[in-house]
């Protein structure tokens, strides 16, 4: 398998290729909506450095979000670019899963992990990762700090883009990962390559942006 990932969701963009060998190169940077322009040079840097070219690719994965309107939208279209005419496997994994793919060993029945993404208007799209096997707490929403505050049990973890929106609202403690850009290229990458080892990949047709809220489109005027 020679893979491609894919993560453009946020600010915070990363790409990451891995080889037959599971060698392993992978760029992060914060873009300043340029993801469009910047996002195809850091595949070709990064397939060149394991001395690849985009023919070699096998496998292509990409992060759904939630996360930016345009910028999810960038990510799943260069995914599809890559796959669709030479018909690869291609995996769609949300955003929330790559956060909380790092600290997945600290969960546990009774220590649930948010992972936090930005959701804007000074939000936070949220997902409660357990491994309750039945629990009656929501999973996923959105929530201003305060309000996530004490949606929070007294010894859950959080970890993500977001947390910084959590400062002072949390102890310290509970904090999990470093400052942005959280999420790391190879998270993905392992993501990807357990999933596609199993067997799994997304239709082209469902490959989809997930969005924190509807998009905010204005309905056309009506014709006169």
């Amino acid at each position: 398998m020679i893979l491609v990932a894919i993560d453009t969701s946020t600010r915070f963009a990363s790409v990451g290729v891995a080889d037959a060998a599971k060698k392993r190169a992978t760029r992060s940077w914060r873009s300043n909506q340029n993801h469009g322009r910047e996002l195809m040079p850091a595949v070709v840097e990064s397939l060149a450095e394991l001395a690849l070219n985009a023919t070699d690719v096998t496998h292509v994965a990409v992060a759904t979000g939630p996360g930016g309107f345009s910028a999810v939208r960038v990510g799943i279209s260069a995914a599809l670019g890559l796959a669709v005419s030479r018909k690869l496997p291609v995996l769609g994994i949300p955003t929330h899963k790559v956060e909380v793919e790092p600290f997945l060993t600290e969960i546990t029945e009774e220590v649930p992990i948010y992972s936090l993404v930005p959701a804007g208007r000074n939000e936070i799209s949220w997902t409660r990762h357990s491994a309750a096997s039945n629990t009656n707490e929501p999973n996923v929403g959105i929530a201003a700090p305060e309000e996530l505050t004490n949606l929070l049990e007294p010894d859950a973890l959080v970890c993500g883009e977001a947390c910084d929106l959590m400062a002072g609202h949390i102890d310290q403690s509970r904090f999990r990962g470093s400052a942005a850009p959280t999420r790391d290229a190879n998270s993905i990458l392992d993501i990807a390559i357990r999933q596609f080892e199993a067997g799994e990949s997304t239709l082209y047709e469902e490959l989809r942006p997930i969005y924190a809220r509807p998009p905010s489109i204005s309905k056309p005027n009506p014709a006169k």
